[in-house]
């Protein structure tokens, strides 16, 4: 009966949500909020450019260090482990002369320029071993809605400081949901992913339908749980996918409504089970 009543009430939230991405009469947006690094828990990667912190993330690490900076660390590189390479700028001094804008008279100024780039070993966390690491808690003060729901389905969620990507991920391999922001239709985008994957595997990327997918069920779930100044975000990165023609927009998420509906079915029914454990 409760599963029924649930049904009832998605199926409400989704024609609202279809009624107001037709008429364009959506909710004022909310500022998007993404998680900073703490002071005091200090990575080398966290000064790194977006591009070798990318390098890091497709080596599937959040922290890679060289041999010495480990070692520094009370960490060792375990024997046979392979160094992955990130992009280090080689400078150097030249001297410029420049008018003083106050005197007007010339002078001679020293400047590093940028001659280059060279590649740096780094090692991943996960191929060292000794002393722990500090560990900051980027989790927010409140869990969102159904955080619970990813358990169930065995998946991770951890909270990381944003690094210049994408607002979240979800990595169907290691079963993991990481996210830079405490948005909650960020958690309930990448919670969507996790059990669409259930459905049928998803793949590696972003494509098109499955984004359609995880967006769609987040709107819905921003709608029942009353977190309406996020369905503008979702209705622009909907159109980003599907096309910026509100109609072609739409025909898009009705191709992929059966899907979104077993998505949200199978959130619900995993809340419904944690409710019923709990009780």
């Amino acid at each position: 009966m409760a599963i029924k009543l649930e049904e009832g009430r998605v199926k409400q939230a989704v024609d609202s949500l279809l009624e107001m991405f037709a008429s364009g009469n959506l909710p004022e947006k909310v500022a998007r909020t993404f998680i900073n690094a703490r002071a005091g828990y200090g990575r080398p990667s966290d000064k790194w450019s977006l591009g070798n912190k990318l390098l890091m993330l497709i080596a599937g690490t959040e922290d890679a260090r060289g041999y010495q900076q480990w070692r520094e660390a009370g960490r060792q590189v375990k024997k046979g482990a392979k160094a992955f390479y990130i992009l280090a700028p080689m400078t150097r001094k030249v001297i410029q002369k420049v008018i003083d804008p106050e005197t007007g008279e010339e002078k001679q100024e020293e400047k590093a320029i940028c001659t280059g780039f060279k590649g740096v070993p780094v090692f991943r966390y996960e191929d060292t071993e000794g002393k722990p690491l500090p560990q900051a808690d980027y989790s927010p003060p409140e869990l969102p809605p159904l955080y619970e729901v990813a358990r169930r389905f065995g998946v991770e969620v951890k909270y990381l400081p944003f690094a210049g990507q994408a607002a979240g991920a979800f990595r169907p391999g290691q079963k993991q949901v990481i996210l830079y922001s405490h948005d909650v239709d960020v958690f309930f985008h990448e919670l969507a992913h996790a059990v669409h994957n259930t459905i049928r595997p998803l793949k590696g990327g972003q494509h098109r339908d499955q984004e359609i997918v995880a967006e769609t069920v987040a709107c819905v779930l921003c709608e029942l749980y009353g977190a309406k100044g996020y369905l503008w975000h979702g209705w622009e990165y909907i159109k980003h996918y599907a096309g910026q023609d509100p109609k072609t927009a739409l025909k898009a998420i009705m191709a992929v409504l059966g899907e979104v509906e077993e998505v949200l079915s199978r959130i619900f029914e995993a809340a419904g089970m944690t409710a019923d454990r709990k009780a």
